[in-house]
């Protein structure tokens, strides 16, 4: 193996005979540690450090991944995961190199292209792209699911598209996603269903509970 390779691997932390994963896995694992806006709030001399640092391990992972045939990441992937690097959220690609700036207080997986993030106390939604394409303004959001997310609104749960408009109203005290069409709905005591029309089936009260 050339010198300057067996320098790379040891740059991850990593023996040459490391498979994909362990390289992977180093690579991302070193992202987290030295990512540079972990290191905003420190001195100066240790951000200089930090983004020497980040430099040379991204260097190292692509002069390894170039020399055993690893593939590259696809632009625009939908495999991005959210990371807390150091008290702000972001997201990696499926390489493990930093995708999506991070600057959210909270930031979940996308589903169906998008994905729910939290700006100061309110949630909203953003692409692959890191573009906000639901403005941060609902109290609770879940996941998208057959084109619908259930989104808590001054107290009430009711579901929004992907353009942010209110489907079915908000009015219920619980919400779940949508399945087969039908999403399971809280009202007052009862659970019921809602349809995307919004007509909601609930089961008959138990005469037994009001004696």
């Amino acid at each position: 193996m050339p010198e300057d390779l067996l320098s790379y691997f040891l740059v991850l932390d990593l023996k040459p005979d490391a498979s994909a994963e362990d390289i992977k896995a180093a690579y991302v694992d070193l992202v987290k540690v030295w990512h540079p806006d972990r290191f905003t709030n420190e001195s100066e001399r240790l951000r200089q450090r930090a983004d020497r640092k980040i430099k040379e391990i991204n260097q190292a992972y692509e002069k390894i991944r170039l020399a055993r045939g690893l593939p590259a990441a696809r632009p625009n992937a939908l495999h991005l995961t959210p990371l807390d690097f150091g008290g702000r959220w972001g997201y990696v690609d499926e390489t493990g190199a930093p995708a999506i700036y991070p600057e959210f207080a909270e930031a979940r997986a996308f589903k169906d292209g998008l994905a729910a993030v939290k700006v100061v106390e309110k949630w909203g939604f953003i692409d692959i792209q890191g573009e906000v394409v639901i403005g941060p303004v609902y109290d609770e959001v879940g996941d998208f699911s057959e084109g619908l997310v259930a989104a808590k609104w001054y107290g009430r749960w009711g579901y929004i598209d992907t353009q942010g408009r209110f489907v079915i109203q908000p009015r219920y005290q619980g919400a779940r996603a949508f399945e087969n069409g039908w999403a399971e709905v809280q009202l007052g005591a009862r659970w019921g269903k809602v349809n995307r029309q919004g007509e909601a089936v609930f089961a008959a009260a138990d005469p037994r509970r009001q004696l």
